[in-house]
């Protein structure tokens, strides 16, 4: 949401790049064993995750475009109720990029959900090395994939300030 348009570097991108190439190691003890199911649930609650943080970012826009408060802000005798509503607005998430701060919901929300992508991704792609090395890890994950379950990873009810048909917001 804020105005800088230059790309940024994805968190784990160095990671996912040695994936990619082969040259990501690491130990475990032999108490570890690898599995297709964790790599299946990791994807679907990844997914889950990133499906919730959309929905509240769209809960965060609502909140900073609402025309309307109640709180006087149409007032011009009432500066400090403008001053409030701005300042709720802006947290929600930044409405003038060049001026408003990236410490707003939104914003935050992004880069949460940037983790969690990357996440999902350094998944996926050991899961595909995982798959092209082991025939056996690839039918179980292919299987898996193919009937796994829904997500406990559930998006709550999200409310947000209602206008009744009075006018007034509760």
């Amino acid at each position: 949401m804020t105005g800088d348009n230059s790309p940024q570097p994805r968190p784990l991108e160095k990671l996912i790049n040695d994936a990619n190439s082969g040259n990501l190691t690491v130990s475990f003890s032999s108490d570890i064993r690898v599995n297709a199911e964790e790599f299946v649930y990791i994807e679907r609650d990844c997914q889950a995750f990133k499906d919730s943080i959309r929905s509240l970012q769209r809960v965060a826009q609502n909140i900073s475009t609402q025309k309307s408060w109640g709180l006087g802000e149409d007032q011009q005798i009432l500066p400090s109720a403008q001053t409030v509503v701005r300042r709720f607005r802006t947290k929600a998430a930044a409405i003038d990029p060049g001026k408003d701060s990236a410490n707003n919901v939104f914003d935050i929300l992004e880069q949460h959900y940037q983790i969690v992508d990357d996440l999902q991704q350094l998944h996926r792609t050991i899961a595909q090395k995982y798959m092209e090395a082991d025939q056996q890890f690839a039918a179980q994950y292919n299987e898996l994939m193919a009937h796994v379950p829904p997500s406990p990873i559930t998006p709550g009810p999200v409310q947000g300030p209602i206008q009744q048909a009075d006018g007034k917001w509760r």
